[in-house]
């Protein structure tokens, strides 16, 4: 999913008491739902009135950017019926008007980057307000931004912007048995929702809005176990996986674990790789079944003195 962040700025600008903008999914653009045959889980809802909430904002630009007789005059005509209207004939008064414009774009772009990374909403744009600053080289790919990684908690409302990262991901997984994926937007979907049903905590990292990496924590008993964690390809080895993993570690500690517990494939040697990398390195329980039916196991496995087919 992506928009132009000046698309989102627009939209919130020309947002009031009877204005709701929508962003349409299937066709990545911004609407007023007028059209009844819109379905629900096709848009996503722009921040509200309420939640722009110029006024709060006009109070933040008083308290912040006057001192003296126009802050006065400022926190004194805000009072009231009528309170834009005085606000503004005020910062003409004491030439503030191009300052108030110029604080409170900054806001509706703060707002507009929030609502986008919430969402897991790629918002491209060249000059972006750089809210949230990262200490990643300058080497890492780039879209038409800097990047701008930030942590954002999955829940029921924004759990959508996960969906293309679980495919992924399940992709991957399959590769390891040489099968293929089957796995669809619903089925991820309903495996994010499982999730979300047992209060698993479940975090992505967004670039910008775009969705680059996700974990998912499984909690048994207080025992903490990393139930999934991915990053896209192109982002890999640029500390995203690290920052998922510290962060699924920090999880494990909340519930008094000395460690977090991890389901590998044997053949994710670059899984394997990564948790040696970081002090894991004890064995701790194996799965054992039967072959299934029609089932050939072409590799083998000794640990100890038994040997297992996979």
């Amino acid at each position: 999913m992506q928009i132009k962040l000046e698309e989102v700025i627009k939209a919130i600008d020309e947002t009031d008491v009877n204005t709701q903008y929508y962003y349409y999914i299937p066709e990545e653009r911004i609407i007023i739902r007028d059209d009844d045959s819109i379905k629900d889980k096709e848009v996503i809802a722009l921040p509200s009135h309420k939640q722009i909430d110029d006024y709060g904002t006009m109070c933040n630009f008083i308290e912040e950017k006057t001192d003296g007789e126009a802050h006065d005059w400022l926190e004194e005509c805000i009072r009231g019926a009528g309170a834009f209207r005085r606000f503004r004939s005020t910062l003409d008064r004491f030439g503030l008007t191009d300052q108030w414009y110029e604080y409170l774009e900054e806001a509706h772009e703060a707002i507009a980057i929030d609502w986008c990374e919430y969402y897991g909403i790629e918002y491209l744009d060249d000059e972006p307000f750089q809210k949230y600053e990262t200490s990643q080289p300058s080497t890492q790919p780039t879209i038409t931004n800097k990047h701008n990684y930030r942590f954002i908690t999955i829940n029921s409302d924004n759990v959508y912007g996960l969906v293309y990262l679980v495919i992924d991901f399940r992709k991957v997984l399959a590769s390891f048995r040489n099968e293929k994926c089957e796995v669809d937007v619903d089925d991820a979907l309903d495996e994010l929702n499982y999730y979300l049903s047992k209060n698993y905590p479940i975090y992505a990292i967004s670039d910008n809005g775009k969705n680059i990496g996700y974990m998912v924590c499984r909690i048994d008993d207080d025992v903490v176990w990393l139930e999934s964690i991915y990053v896209r390809p192109e982002y890999r080895r640029k500390g995203v996986g690290k920052m998922l993993f510290e962060k699924a570690e920090a999880i494990a500690k909340e519930y008094g674990n000395d460690t977090l517990y991890n389901y590998v494939h044997p053949n994710n040697d670059r899984m394997l790789n990564f948790l040696k990398d970081n002090g894991y390195d004890v064995l701790n329980l194996i799965e054992i079944r039967k072959a299934y039916k029609n089932e050939e196991n072409q590799t083998e496995y000794s640990i100890g003195d038994h040997k297992y087919r996979y």
